[in-house]
């Protein structure tokens, strides 16, 4: 099946927005910002569902294929993560594996394949308790937000899918929400302005409580109303809009998208390790940290796609 290119570039978008993330200091600004790139696992979940169809599940193969792709590349970067970056010993590098805790962004993967695994009986449960598979997320966030202000940290469940399945089951669902969001654009781009400014107003709230993590984390409710809005405006967009964007650079970026979160905490460290050397200033330092790890991560996928052996890239991720 050809790639969609506005898919591409939609998947470029949000590649940037998660390098960036692991860019931003721990600061006021960081939590002004956040709510701009919070959407970006949510649309990666997404798209994944909108190009899952009942009729390829059915047929057989397609999740399979989805874990040989998958799993290989998330065993390499987990473990050098683990071995190279966190000094692990081969135990401890073995734990990081299995909880997905070798590096900042691995958890994303596991998700994935949770959700990949489930996708046969998230079908059947959108066929006949569609409700349940909808309500899953939010009672889950509901449940760590009332944890979190009561002070049980269970840091963990963000790398469970039930945090995050409700991105997963609007992608396999899309062509019933499509029908009913249609011609909506405007409606719901006042409905992704209003969640914004919930979703900042709140980030404030936990920080003044105290909670940085939470202040800017895309596992609260909020985030994840503002998540959905930008899923729809993303959808939405008319077909003008769709075909500059597949016509940019973001969707070559978003050919790599995959090999660049997997690849892109080691190239952020050495780059800031180089730029420790400069006295730049805050806003300048953090913008030359992002951009120089994305177009070093998406040239160090380009050059493996190029001259690397088949097998050694499709261990990368980058095939």
């Amino acid at each position: 099946m050809p790639k969609d290119r506005y898919l591409q570039a939609v998947r470029g978008a949000a590649i940037a927005a998660v390098v960036l993330i692991h860019c931003l200091p721990q600061c006021d600004a960081s939590v002004v910002l956040r709510p701009l790139l919070n959407w970006a696992v949510a649309a990666f979940l997404f798209l994944s569902g909108l190009l899952t169809t009942e009729a390829r599940i059915a047929r057989g193969g397609v999740l399979g294929r989805r874990i040989r792709r998958t799993l290989p590349p998330y065993v390499v970067w987990s473990l050098a993560y683990a071995l190279l970056l966190q000094g692990s010993s081969v135990l401890g590098a073995l734990k990081a594996l299995l909880t997905a805790g070798a590096a900042a962004q691995m958890y994303f993967i596991a998700v994935y394949l949770q959700l990949t695994l489930l996708t046969p009986l998230l079908y059947r449960l959108l066929k006949w308790r569609p409700l349940i598979a909808y309500a899953i997320t939010p009672l889950s966030l509901a449940v760590y937000e009332a944890l979190t202000v009561a002070g049980i940290a269970l840091p963990i469940l963000g790398r469970l899918f039930p945090m995050w399945l409700i991105f997963y089951v609007v992608g396999l669902d899309w062509e019933r929400w499509h029908s009913r969001l249609q011609g909506k654009l405007g409606v719901a781009s006042i409905a992704l302005g209003m969640s914004l400014a919930t979703q900042l107003i709140l980030g404030f709230a936990w920080l003044r409580f105290g909670d940085y993590n939470m202040a800017t984390t895309q596992l609260k409710l909020s985030s994840v109303a503002t998540s959905l809005c930008v899923i729809a405006v993303i959808m939405l967009l008319p077909t003008s809009g769709k075909r500059r964007l597949s016509e940019s650079f973001l969707a070559d970026v978003g050919d790599a998208s995959f090999g660049i979160y997997l690849c892109h905490m080691f190239v952020l460290v050495v780059v800031r390790k180089a730029l420790a050397f400069f006295a730049l200033p805050s806003v300048a330092g953090t913008a030359l940290l992002w951009l120089v790890t994305l177009i070093l991560s998406f040239a160090f996928c380009a050059l493996v796609r190029k001259g690397a052996p088949r097998r050694v890239a499709e261990l990368l991720g980058i095939s």
